[in-house]
């Protein structure tokens, strides 16, 4: 019976883990399926009976510390004070050991790796039964590892060196550089030199590394076109290896060899102390890289030789699966492997099929046949699509062709025989709450039958194919998953938004409409960082007018999420989802809210839905009557937030922000009851309109980005502004009173137009929308389409005379002076909207228009009594868009469902 030496570990915890892209937090520290990865390896070996466990520290050592605590009694901490290399960090663990007899096995492992506790129990039994003074773990080159060092084993089966990958380069250059220097018969110089040796790694390599150090400092005196003298090139070179020489039995292996040797090293070893004191000791740093391996160590000890030959005995275990040892270099890594330990993997075609139903997860050439290539009724297809569009049979036939349209362009592109889903996802429209929403103001929101739709394939590795049944408007597109995570700050949401990669990532990406799909993917992936979510195919038809206001955009990000939602059966809720699509956003660069993905998501066939934000809530859903109609109309001019026009947006936002930061600095007796534009409202603060007006009067008209830097320099609030003003030009000037006036105003009209829909009372309505406008509007435009210059009185003349009515008791006065009824001035509509607006509003039959979206672009919304259309239509056609060398841009608008996957019962 073999008796076996105690066991000790050494475990390398002193990297800095720079591709793990957080500097909060050290990568041993990193949890897996909710336990730090160092504390699920040293509770691996402590099952094993280990005696004592060393972790070495360096980096951010109070974290590891802090992390392993008091869970285990049997912890030490060595500290290397100087990133010397994996070989001096193992040295500093064994001088924790000095006490222990040389006898004792020490497992020398990295804290990243997760070794199954099996493949290590066949280590420790390989060591013993072979009476071993070193065993090491290695895989099959099919596990992957491509970049890890070659074992090579000689003629016996025995481990007899490890070939690292730069090594082997090195290696195999002077090789080349051995023959092809015999065999041209030209001038050698320093450039022709050089230009072979590049071909032989990422990086040149440095002449002494090449031909030694005495050769390669007299090769780089010459200058580049300089003759070089071939006996010199020739005695470099013969003095250093371009081989391996196995110990033992001499055997020699090419750098070619090596390279397809097939086992990799896995850099877990199991040594007794005195031996691995030994290999530390013949440490050197002439390798490619300049550093001090571990496997420099381990080499030596393979290598060492005394008077009866081989001095230790070595053994190596191979793994059978790719989970035997696993580790992590980025955050995509570690997904995936606590995605491994979840038992969580992607579902296969029979689960989706089981958890999705047939009824939506079908092969396309079967979706296909529900969408045949003719106008007669297909019962199931047009039950279904009524649900959703209502029952207009000109409606349902036009959906039916844009369904067929993109099932087609999948086959073309991915295969008929796919399974699929049908992902569709609305445009919409905000009656009443504009630019309000993000700051919990509440919004009036009607899906439309505008959409997207998608036909959505799984895939089984990370990237999204991504095509457009428009390929001329929108270019195929390739994302992957594994390798945006990787770039990006992975700590949290805003963390990732804001870090620095992401910011040239979006320079990169400007104006290329994929970005939306990497936002709704990538928020998922945060929401659910314990999955690792799949890639997809993607076919997507739309016909939302693009960067027009109707956020065209905003339903590519649902419906991406929809599909991402479906396909890996993630669990949300319909206010999580609402949440996740407008944070998502926010990685394009903008900092808007989310109430077009809440109009998306909640939509409803024939109704206005009535929710709030800060927290989200869907209040009402109001039936909106038959008996008029929201016509939007495309001003076709362009407002692209992914490429331009999100400074002047972001503007407005950074003034609300401004804004509520000085309402709350100047009135500290408010200040617990405001943290958004809302708040600042009488039902709020119980305070009388009145005073709503004297704390505007409080605030300067605009102030510049130096000034805001100033300001508030050495304020507390400066944590919260300074992603807005700090890399702002100082001469920016930044409208505050005006749009926090057009803010809070707007918050009391979203609430009174809620009460004019559930009372039908739709003048009114048209009335508000009129208002609302006034405070985006630059220009009154004539039928002419002559334009005047317009602005709204925020002077402090104008808020006295406002506190004045107020104060009369004048029932007129009062009325017009209430908070509503005030346009303030956010200002971020153009002078073809407003042409728009004012054509339309001098339209009989026509109550009110305004308007939609975010602004800068896009188009109005009017609201007009049905009968009116038609002649609204010509109005518009005839004064605008044929004098503008346009095309009609008008659409008569539906309250659609809301996003969805598409269901169509069997047979």
């Amino acid at each position: 019976m073999v008796v076996s030496a105690p066991l000790f570990t050494i475990v390398l915890a002193a990297g800095k883990g720079r591709r793990m892209r957080n500097r909060y937090m050290h990568k041993v520290c990193f949890e897996i399926a909710g336990v730090p990865t160092i504390v699920r390896s040293l509770d691996t070996f402590n099952r094993l009976g280990t005696v004592q466990n060393v972790v070495v520290v360096g980096e951010m050592a109070g974290q590891v510390v802090e992390t392993v605590g008091e869970r285990f009694s049997n912890v030490v901490f060595a500290y290397q004070p100087h990133a010397l290399g994996t070989g001096d960090a193992a040295r500093c663990g064994l001088q924790a050991l000095a006490p222990i007899s040389d006898s004792a096995r020490v497992l020398v492992v990295a804290g990243d790796k997760i070794i199954d506790s099996q493949i290590l129990s066949q280590l420790l039994a390989e060591f013993d039964a072979a009476g071993a003074d070193l065993a090491m773990l290695a895989s099959p080159a099919e596990h992957g590892g491509a970049s890890a060092g070659r074992v090579l084993v000689d003629q016996t089966g025995r481990p007899a060196a490890i070939a690292e990958v730069p090594d082997i380069r090195l290696r195999a250059c002077r090789a080349a550089l051995r023959e092809q220097i015999a065999a041209f018969p030209g001038e050698i110089t320093g450039a022709w030199l050089q230009g072979l040796i590049a071909e032989h790694g990422r990086k040149a390599l440095p002449l002494p590394l090449v031909f030694g150090s005495d050769v390669g400092k007299q090769l780089e005196a010459f200058p580049p076109a300089a003759p070089l003298d071939r006996q010199l090139l020739a005695r470099g070179l013969d003095d250093m290896p371009a081989e391996f020489t196995l110990s033992g039995d001499g055997q020699r292996i090419s750098a070619a060899e090596a390279l397809r040797a097939p086992l990799r090293n896995e850099s877990v070893y199991l040594v007794r102390k005195g031996v691995l004191s030994y290999g530390l000791q013949h440490i050197g740093a002439d390798n490619a890289q300049g550093e001090q391996y571990l496997t420099d160590a381990i080499g030596a000890i393979l290598a060492a030789r005394d008077d009866h030959g081989i001095r230790f005995r070595a053994a190596y275990v191979a793994t059978s699966s790719p989970h035997d040892i696993m580790s992590y270099n980025d955050p995509e890594e570690l997904l995936r492997i606590t995605d491994y330990f979840q038992g969580r993997s992607h579902q296969s075609l029979g689960e989706l099929a089981q958890r999705l139903g047939t009824s939506t997860i079908r092969t396309v050439q079967e979706w296909l046949e529900l969408f045949p290539d003719h106008d007669q009724p297909v019962p199931q297809t047009d039950a279904s699509l009524a649900e959703n569009y209502g029952d207009d049979p000109a409606l349902i036939q036009e959906r039916r062709r844009a369904y067929r349209m993109v099932l087609l362009r999948f086959a073309a592109e991915f295969g008929e025989q796919r399974h699929a889903i049908l992902v569709r996802s609305p445009g919409r429209i905000n009656i009443m709450g504009r630019h309000i929403d993000y700051q919990g103001g509440r919004c009036n929101l009607m899906a439309v039958n505008q959409e997207v739709i998608m036909a959505v394939a799984p895939r089984d590795d990370d990237r999204i194919e991504l095509r457009n049944a428009q390929p001329e408007l929108f270019p195929d597109a390739t994302i992957s998953l594994g390798r945006l995570v990787s770039q990006l700050n992975w700590d949290d949401w805003l963390s990732c938004i804001n870090c620095e990669e992401l910011e040239r990532h979006l320079r990169d990406s400007a104006g290329k409409w994929s970005i939306y799909v990497e936002a709704a993917m990538l928020r998922m992936q945060m929401a659910f960082r314990q999955r690792v979510l799949q890639g997809m195919d993607l076919m997507v038809l739309g016909n939302i007018p693009v960067a027009a206001g109707m956020s065209s955009s905003s339903a590519l990000v649902v419906s991406t999420a929809e599909a991402a939602a479906a396909l890996h059966g993630l669990e949300v809720t319909a206010s999580q989802f609402v949440n996740f699509c407008g944070e998502g956003e926010w990685f394009v660069g903008t900092r808007g809210g989310s109430a077009d993905h809440a109009a998306m998501k909640y939509g409803a066939k024939g109704t206005i839905n009535h929710v709030k934000f800060h927290d989200f809530e869907l209040l009402e859903q109001i039936p909106f009557p038959k008996t008029h109609r929201l016509v939007v109309c495309n001003s076709f001019m362009q407002a692209k937030k992914a490429a331009g026009a999100k400074l002047a947006f972001n503007s407005r936002v950074a003034s609300y922000r401004l804004g509520v930061t000085l309402v709350r600095r100047q009135f500290p007796q408010f200040a617990p009851l405001i943290r958004y534009v809302r708040d600042i409202a009488p039902e709020v603060l119980h305070v009388p309109p009145q005073r709503i007006y004297e704390i505007l009067l409080a605030l300067p008209e605009s102030l510049t980005a130096g000034e805001v830097r100033r300001e508030f320099a050495s304020d507390e609030a400066w944590d919260d502004l300074a992603s807005y003003f700090q890399r702002a030009e100082s001469d920016c000037s930044y409208p505050v009173r005006g749009v926090l006036w057009f803010g809070i105003a707007e918050c009391a009209r979203a609430r009174e137009a809620a009460v004019c829909l559930r009372q039908r009372d739709l003048r009114m309505l048209g009335e508000l929308m009129k208002i609302s406008h006034d405070g985006e509007r630059c220009f009154r435009v004539d039928d002419e389409l002559g334009a005047t210059p317009f602005s709204v009185d925020i002077s402090d003349e104008r808020l006295h005379a406002l506190i004045d009515d107020l104060n009369s008791w004048d029932h007129r006065r009062v009325t017009s002076a209430q908070l509503h009824r005030q346009p303030g001035a956010y200002r971020c509509s153009i002078r073809e909207i407003d042409a728009l607006v004012d054509i339309a509003c001098r339209t009989p039959g026509v109550l009110g228009a305004q308007i939609a979206g975010a602004g800068l672009g896009g188009c109005a919304m009017i609201l007009a009594e049905t009968a009116t259309v038609p002649k609204l239509q010509e109005r518009l056609d005839r004064m605008f868009y044929q004098p503008s060398g346009l095309p009609s841009g008008v659409m008569v608008c539906s309250p659609s469902a809301g996003s969805s996957l598409l269901r169509i019962a069997d047979g």
